[in-house]
């Protein structure tokens, strides 16, 4: 039977349009290094799956799909075959990097226990636009353990570059794209912390994208130039900085901040939202308090009036946490939805064509994505389940097979593949 929540509404469907960056996430380890009071491995969820999906995936998809013709409230994602990512993936970005309309893929090599002098490297899958992908194609990486990575236009050349934040450097490095998807050496800038997740955005509206690299004691902001990087501060937030999404929240033009602060005693954790001044500052913030743990934070317009909103994924205590914004820089008491084991990220989608947004959830500890569709009432229902490879992280929502509708795609982070659920409406 499906489970439903009654908690906050949906989310956002073109992440173009919100000015949303391109990101991605911290490596499960990183965190479980540096910090006490994680949740256990919690048990899967069990349900009939559809034929070719892995054992205890379930929940049923619309009688209306594989017609090929998409219709308002159906719902026709199917799990496919993982592909092999290289070693250890624990981030994901999903982007156009040869500029043929059909998006790729790219994973780290984020593998800590290399010997030494092994590459480390960026892993990049082509995409074909049906849902298929291309072998890997390695390139490199700068330094040890690149654990983040994001995807920008890092140099104004108009090609999408990958940046990662590598965690043993204490750095981020930039890998610029010469076209077709031909990635150099990679370039080096230091943040002078354990570096843990990575998001770009254009924060100084110079027309090049920028760099936000969480680290555990706050985030480093790296301005770029024509010439890559010039300028790095830092920004101490209070605690853990987990995960870090640039957004215009309030409708002036300037992408501001939003930051999950995990405590390392895990009794004071938030996400803060800074408001950005369009110059590469963000002066002025406010926190929200979460519950357990939260790993993730994105935003979208989950009640449909216009404002953007926050959900976060909060790993200590196995929910999805939600904020509604009334796009001043104002949210509403936080709802909650149980979600499964381990929750590491969290993403934001329509997933049936309805006009409201959904939420997709990965579960580490439970080796699990769900998707949860909004009901009636701003209520959402548990619709679909799969059950996954090991350690589930970074899910992201993209038209990988370019039928009109939204698939999902996560790496598993110890079974070296990414997975995929794709649309077959």
């Amino acid at each position: 039977m499906p489970r439903v929540a009654t908690p906050s509404t949906p989310a956002l469907m073109l992440l173009p349009l919100l000015g949303l960056a391109l990101s991605v996430g911290a490596c499960n380890r990183l965190a479980d290094s540096d910090f006490e009071g994680f949740g256990d491995i919690g048990a899967e969820e069990e349900g009939e799956g559809l034929e070719g999906e892995n054992p205890g995936s379930g929940g049923e998809i619309s009688e209306s799909c594989w017609d090929g013709i998409p219709q308002p409230g159906e719902y026709c994602q199917v799990q496919a075959p993982d592909l092999d990512s290289g070693i250890d993936p624990c981030s994901l970005s999903v982007a156009d990097f040869d500029d043929d309309g059909r998006p790729d893929l790219a994973v780290p090599n984020s593998n800590w226990l290399l010997p030494p002098g092994s590459a480390h490297v960026n892993n990049v899958l082509r995409g074909y636009g049906n849902g298929d992908f291309a072998p890997t194609q390695a390139y490199d990486a700068g330094a040890e353990l690149p654990v983040g990575l994001a995807a920008g236009d890092f140099d104004g050349d108009g090609d999408l570059d990958i940046a990662t934040a590598n965690n043993e450097a204490n750095a981020a490095f930039l890998s610029f794209n010469e076209g077709g998807m031909d990635f150099g050496q990679a370039s080096q800038t230091s943040v002078g912390a354990v570096a843990s997740s990575i998001s770009a955005g254009d924060i100084d509206n110079d027309g090049v994208d920028d760099l936000v690299v969480t680290t555990p004691s706050g985030v480093a902001l790296i301005q770029n130039g024509p010439g890559g990087a010039e300028w790095m501060t830092t920004l101490d937030v209070g605690g853990a900085a987990m995960h870090a999404e640039l957004v215009d929240m309030d409708h002036d033009g300037r992408l501001d901040m939003l930051v999950a602060v995990m405590d390392s005693f895990g009794d004071d954790d938030y996400v803060r939202i800074y408001h950005g001044f369009g110059d590469g500052s963000f002066p002025e913030w406010v926190d929200h308090p979460l519950s357990g743990n939260p790993w993730w934070v994105v935003p979208g317009d989950l009640n449909m009036d216009g404002d953007l909103d926050l959900v976060t994924a909060d790993y200590g205590s196995n929910v999805v946490s939600i904020l509604l914004g009334n796009g001043q820089g104002g949210f509403s008491e936080r709802t909650e939805i149980d979600v499964c084991a381990g929750p590491q990220s969290v993403a934001v989608g329509d997933m049936n064509n309805d006009g409201a947004n959904d939420i997709v959830v990965g579960c580490m500890d439970g080796d699990e994505v769900q998707m949860w569709l909004q009901i009636e009432g701003g209520e959402f229902e548990l619709t679909r389940w799969w059950a996954t490879g090991l350690q589930p992280v970074s899910v992201q929502l993209a038209d990988l097979n370019l039928d009109g509708a939204l698939d999902v795609a996560w790496a598993n982070q110890y079974s070296n593949t990414v997975g995929m659920a794709l649309s077959h409406p």
